[in-house]
């Protein structure tokens, strides 16, 4: 008897599988129960016609012959479970991972079809029983070599063996065909050679510090095998690489730009450097100085306008660029000193246009002692700008004006008794002349049996004579 070959799909395997149970079956029967049977009957017959004990002849052949029939069914009992035990294992495609496990197993089997053949049926049997034991071993393999099959591919994987990662993944697969780790690593399997080739090129780029095609061919191994370590780990480092160049040009843009008083463009370069490292102590400190150069220059802007306005004179634009500054810096003592100043002159200038606005005060005797303190308190000030020093010419020609008395001529008609409230009463006259200060008066004129006239007049400064008519002509 031979051993049996599966090369069919598994439903042939099955179906011949089946057959031979039949035959094995008819062959038991055969073999086994038939020839016991017979040898039985024989026996009996035998025994029938055998003659007296002491005529019998030897039994010796006939035992050996039961001997050797119930070797030879020991042998074919232990030959049917090792090929059924094999069918299943070559419909599992032990061919694939058995290795040379399996080639053993098919060495013994020829060597117990051997011993069959030769009618060492005992000797088959123990062959056969052997056979069993290491198929059994094999299916109980099948897990510790999936593992080893799938840590071996993937070592050939990483050292880019593209045939040894496919004999590995192949063997893993017979094994257990939906296995996902296998599955990728025999789709990996196929990409190494290209991918060996592009992580060369990767690598020779990097060397040359070339990180834009470097990164390119990385991210172009990445593509091609997600799983790829040395891909995925170029592309971090290239990136970073990149990303550390592209941070420390933009920190040198933006500490070259605050230099120059280029704070837009120092800002944006900034900005960008901190996209590529938010977290760097670097682009803190050059924000402080950023921050400090743009309040700098804010203050520099706000100190610029303050002296035009006070080289201009106007003392309350003054005041609110100083007052801008300290919004920024509450300790500038320029602007500190540069607002006191500037209230000093601004409230002076108030005080002056109150008078120049409304010249007619100074004729009261109060306003205008008030206004020669002013002019004199003014005589102090060291820093006397054109405007301010017209200003307060101004008002001293006004105050003198106002103080130095104008000639006027009254007259009348000889029968009006004339006065003039808070100067005098100068009785009738025709004509009279005196000397009044400029302001306004008021002159009253009465006659027994006329209305009395009052008139408003107003003296202005200045050497034209100035005359007023006051006569009583309305009878009552």
């Amino acid at each position: 008897m031979t051993r049996a070959r599966i090369h069919a799909p598994v439903w042939v395997r099955i179906t011949l599988l089946a057959a031979l149970m039949i035959l094995l079956t008819a062959v038991v029967i055969v073999v086994w129960v038939l020839p016991d049977f017979v040898d039985q009957r024989a026996v009996v017959e035998e025994s029938n016609d055998r003659p007296a004990p002491e005529a019998a002849k030897p039994m010796a052949p006939k035992a050996e012959q039961v001997r050797l029939a119930r070797e030879k069914r020991e042998a074919e009992r232990a030959l049917q479970q090792l090929l059924e035990h094999q069918t299943v294992l070559e419909a599992q495609q032990v061919r694939v991972w058995g290795g040379a496990d399996y080639e053993t197993v098919l060495t013994r089997l020829a060597e117990g079809d051997a011993e069959f053949t030769n009618q060492n049926f005992a000797a088959a049997a123990i062959t056969y029983r052997d056979v069993s034991t290491m198929l059994m071993a094999l299916e109980a393999s099948k897990a510790d070599r999936l593992t080893t099959a799938l840590e071996q591919g993937a070592q050939a994987v990483e050292s880019y063996d593209a045939k040894s990662a496919q004999k590995h993944f192949t063997i893993a697969l017979a094994i257990d065909p939906q296995h996902a780790q296998a599955q990728r690593g025999a789709a990996r399997a196929k990409t190494l050679d290209r991918l060996a080739v592009i992580l060369a090129s990767g690598r020779e780029h990097e060397q040359d510090r070339k990180w834009t095609l470097a990164e390119e061919q990385y991210r172009a191994a990445r593509r091609l095998d997600p799983d790829s370590r040395e891909a995925r780990e170029g592309v971090e480092r290239v990136t970073a690489t990149i990303k550390q160049i592209e941070f420390r040009e933009a920190m040198s843009d933006a500490l070259t730009a605050i230099e120059s008083g280029a704070l837009p463009e120092a800002r944006r370069a900034l900005e960008r450097a901190r996209m590529l490292n938010p977290e760097s102590a670097e682009v803190v400190d050059t924000q402080r100085r950023l921050t400090r150069a743009i309040q700098a220059q804010k203050i520099a802007h706000h100190r610029t306008r303050a002296q035009r306005s006070e080289h201009e004179e106007h003392w309350r634009d003054v005041i609110t660029e100083y007052e801008a500054v300290l919004a920024i810096d509450p300790q500038a003592q320029f602007a500190l000193q540069g607002v006191r100043h500037a209230e000093r002159l601004a409230e002076l200038h108030a005080q002056l246009d109150t008078y120049l606005d409304a010249p007619d005060r100074l004729q009261s005797p109060e306003p205008r002692a008030n206004a020669d303190r002013l002019l004199q308190s003014a005589v102090s000030l060291s820093d006397q700008g054109p405007r301010l020093r017209q200003k307060l010419d101004t008002l001293e020609d006004l105050v003198r004006l106002a103080s130095t008395p104008v000639a006027v001529l009254i007259r009348s008609d000889n029968q009006t008794e004339v006065s003039i409230d808070r100067v005098g009463r100068f009785g009738r006259f025709s004509e009279s002349r005196m000397m009044l200060l400029p302001g306004t008066y008021r002159v009253r004129g009465t006659r027994v049996g006329y209305r009395d006239v009052r008139v408003e007049w107003k003296v202005t400064a200045g050497p034209a004579l100035q005359t007023i008519d006051v006569r009583c002509e309305e009878q009552i």
